[in-house]
């Protein structure tokens, strides 16, 4: 399998998307092929939508200045956290733990990092949505299947660090049930599912860096995986709250609230 990075010039308001992946493929002489991968920076997607804000030109409410307070963070950037998040957990200095997009993230996923200062960038308005639309254009522009990642650095529980998740998934199956298949000791899987998509993501994420490196797209190839045209929902990537070990096992303990 091989990762074939695509740099593209810095952005600084909001731009086409395709255009912006055309030209950068041109420019360095690569060209999307039949069953490549595009993994696509969740942030660079956002960008190209005009999700930047200037954090100065947000009015926090009542309820924004406690969890500013609580959080140790910019009042506009907690007013931002409660409008994003689908739910919210637990406060940290300088970090508020919440749900989006069915994932548990710092700050409902806004950055502030590869923006201007006093800035900061949004999840993308429905990244489910502009996988999918990207994956068409592809197909309707350039006549090639293919399958699309967004992706989002994450840290890991109790791990060192930020790794690549899959954000959204188009054109092929983001998670492979090996339930039931049995082991190299004949052993039954009874609940394990691969996280393809997740897989992917961390792979790119070794040659999309966390600075400078102004690689926001990583063409996948070789993957061995089986584009197809069902289109795949967030519920595909994501498991119940109740069902998750982690939020589980936590929920038994005391946890800081900011209210």
């Amino acid at each position: 399998m091989k990762y074939i990075p695509l740099k593209v010039r810095v952005k600084r308001s909001r731009f086409n998307l395709y255009q912006a992946i055309k030209e950068a493929l041109k420019e360095q002489g690569e060209e999307i092929l039949d069953d490549d991968i595009l993994v696509i920076s969740s942030k660079f997607i956002a960008m190209s939508e005009g999700r930047v804000i200037n954090l100065d030109s947000v009015k926090p409410s009542p309820e924004a200045v406690r969890l500013s307070n609580a959080a140790h963070i910019p009042s506009g950037l907690a007013e931002l956290i409660l409008r994003e998040a689908d739910r919210v957990y637990s406060t940290l200095p300088s970090f508020v733990l919440t749900i989006k997009y069915g994932m548990v993230v710092p700050n409902a996923g806004i950055d502030r990092s590869n923006v201007e200062p006093g800035s900061a960038i949004l999840y993308p308005r429905d990244p489910v949505a502009s996988a999918e639309k990207i994956r068409l254009q592809i197909l309707t522009n350039l006549g090639k299947r293919v399958g699309v990642v967004v992706t989002d650095s994450r840290l890991m529980p109790t791990r060192v660090g930020t790794t690549g998740i899959a954000v959204a998934v188009a054109g092929f199956e983001a998670v492979s049930d090996e339930r039931g298949k049995s082991d190299l000791f004949g052993n039954i899987m009874r609940v394990t599912k691969r996280a393809l998509a997740d897989d992917i993501s961390a792979g790119a994420s070794l040659v999309m860096g966390e600075t400078s490196e102004s690689i926001p797209v990583v063409i996948v190839r070789g993957s061995g995986l089986t584009i197809i045209d069902r289109p795949i929902e967030l519920e595909d990537l994501v498991i119940d709250e109740e069902k998750c070990i982690f939020i589980r096992g936590l929920s038994r303990h005391e946890t800081t609230v900011y209210i």
